[in-house]
């Protein structure tokens, strides 16, 4: 397995095993999902390890927003393998994926999540504002394909499952909702497939996309943002794809519905954001 070319500093402390980093006593802990999927943390001062699945494609859409935003999100300092050659991993096998683990910086802040219903209207729309921005900066960086940053396909096992991953990137959002309804006719009717793609626009333009940005992922020092973490999911998408993500029903709070209106002004699009909820919710369980 090679290591990556990423330059480390002397003092970086190296896991050699998922072990090393298990045995690390808890107040290092940084954040544990409850429900499976990674799991980050501190190793050092202002250094965390994100570890547990494939983390190939993070290492890519790090770097490339790192690269082509404004907006700060951690540093990539080291990562064991090649994240382009990394190949998607079956959680259900024992295979130690290549990119196995990331050290990367800890960007200071606490989660949005954790303040947000504290916040006054000042505060929110301080916080709007901010994301209006994240957004916009989101928004100019150009695309003409539909996948992955490093413009192969997606490699993300949450909104694209293992065993029917895509095997190239499209270059308009009809191949992308041609390719959920594919999937959809698996196990369902071509009405029902139909039926659950009607709401998303096939007009959509591409758009350089977070893919998780609700509270948890949004770091703030008060109601400034500090950072963008877990970009596990990023990629280039349609345009309701973050729109509908950024409104997803489990991430919501009054705080959060507060900043949402003002980011997005003008109806909420229910139809949208519903069928990305059932979609996602009826891939997960029959896939």
């Amino acid at each position: 397995m090679s290591d990556s070319l990423t330059s480390t500093k002397p003092s970086l402390w190296l896991p050699t095993s998922y072990q090393d980093l298990n045995n690390l006593p808890a107040e290092a802990i940084v954040y544990e999902p409850k429900l499976g999927g990674s799991k980050v943390v501190r190793t050092a001062r202002d250094v965390v390890v994100k570890y547990r699945g494939d983390l190939a494609e993070e290492v890519l859409c790090l770097k490339y927003a790192q690269e082509k935003l404004s907006i700060r999100v951690p540093l990539v300092l080291y990562h064991p393998g090649d994240p382009h050659r990394s190949t998607l991993w079956d959680p259900r096998t024992e295979q130690v994926p290549q990119v196995w683990y990331i050290c990367m910086e800890e960007i200071p802040g606490v989660q949005l999540k954790e303040v947000i219903e504290t916040f006054d209207l000042q505060q929110l729309e301080h916080v709007a504002l901010q994301i209006k921005a994240i957004l916009a900066d989101m928004r100019s960086v150009r695309a003409t394909h539909l996948g992955s940053v490093s413009g192969g396909p997606f490699r993300n096992s949450y909104f694209f499952p293992h065993a029917v991953s895509p095997q190239r990137s499209w270059t308009s959002v009809s191949e992308f909702i041609n390719h959920y309804h594919h999937l959809l006719m698996i196990f369902g009717t071509e009405e029902y497939a139909d039926e659950a793609l009607a709401n998303f626009p096939r007009d959509s333009p591409i758009r350089f996309t977070h893919g998780d940005l609700v509270p948890r992922n949004i770091l703030v020092d008060g109601s400034t943002i500090t950072g963008i973490v877990d970009w596990s999911m990023a990629g280039f998408y349609p345009e309701f794809w973050e729109y509908c993500r950024m409104h997803e029903e489990s991430e919501q709070s009054t705080g959060w519905a507060k900043v949402l209106d003002i980011v997005f002004p003008g109806p909420r699009r229910d139809n949208e954001i519903a069928s990305l909820h059932r979609l996602m919710g009826t891939l997960l369980y029959n896939l």
